[in-house]
């Protein structure tokens, strides 16, 4: 399943560009979820057409305007964000089960997650040289503070001092793209210079910093979320077997030591409580899905 959002930092406000009624978004950040914006608008994709249309469509309603340097400069960070989930079969060791084979007793679900970014940045200005006032004034101050504080997050990042204090609350663009940038994430920055001798000093600060940047070590994961079911049939299986074990031994021995029957009796309440709260959690997971 393939889903796109699409949304603009203009002045520190969010807004969705596919949903124009919807500004003043907040940022949100769940245990699972991680950080997302809250009533940001989801749209099934099943083409790059699809995608590419959404792309369009939100264009059209991104803040640009006029300056001395462009005739249509972006006056705010746009985002495009693609999630992608991925279901599979595993086995109760967490084995990928392929696709036509014959699955055990104890085949579950898997939901893989993974969520592209893509971000267009409004690029650094000097006021001087733009001839902003007024509104394009205020745009360019609320642009420069934002790509500022984006500087401060990555050259914290990658001081070899112990800095345990990461400053990504400071704008909402460097809150939006923590995982991006010093999380379970793998980035790509594109620096944008320009080869006109004017913007000599710009051209160099941005490329001090993209080798700031590229220092950033990031170690990805797989987002993968095994079904509780899976858990469900591993305590049934070894409830099984503890039956079976407290069968044979009654069988071999005719009378057991009472410390044995007291052992066993322990491990299958423990297996059945363990096979319970497994119960409970899918039920509480398949009443949020209802919900949701």
């Amino acid at each position: 399943m393939v889903r796109a959002s699409y949304l603009q930092i203009y002045n520190e406000v969010i807004s969705d560009l596919l949903k124009v009624e919807r500004t003043s978004l907040q940022i949100r950040e769940d245990r699972k979820k991680g950080v997302f914006v809250e009533g940001l608008s989801e749209w099934a994709v099943r083409s790059p057409n699809e995608i590419y249309s959404l792309m369009q469509r939100g264009a059209l309603s991104r803040a640009t305007a006029s300056t001395k340097m462009n005739d249509l400069s972006s006056r705010s960070h746009a985002v495009f964000l693609i999630i992608v989930e991925q279901m599979s079969t595993v086995d109760l060791e967490g084995e990928e089960i392929r696709q036509g084979s014959r699955g055990g007793e104890a085949e579950s679900k898997a939901v893989r997650v993974g969520k592209l970014n893509l971000v267009d940045l409004a690029g650094c200005e000097r006021v001087r040289v733009t001839g902003a006032t007024g509104k394009r004034l205020d745009e360019s101050k609320k642009i420069n503070q934002s790509l500022s504080a984006l500087g401060n997050v990555i050259k914290a990042l990658t001081e070899k001092t112990n800095r345990v204090h990461i400053p990504f609350r400071d704008s909402k663009l460097t809150r939006l793209l923590e995982d991006s940038l010093g999380g379970n994430c793998k980035t790509t920055m594109i620096a944008m210079v320009s080869p006109a001798s004017e913007s000599y000093n710009e051209s160099h600060q941005t490329l001090k910093f993209a080798t700031r940047a590229k220092k950033i070590k990031n170690e990805a994961k797989i987002n993968e979320d095994v079904d509780q079911r899976t858990l469900l049939r591993k305590y049934q299986i070894e409830l099984k077997k503890l039956k079976s074990e407290l069968e044979a031994k009654n069988m071999s021995m005719g009378v057991m030591p009472n410390q044995d029957v007291a052992r066993i009796e322990a491990e299958k309440l423990q297996a059945e409580a363990d096979k319970n709260a497994a119960i409970n959690a899918l039920e509480i997971r398949s009443h949020e899905f209802l919900q949701a």
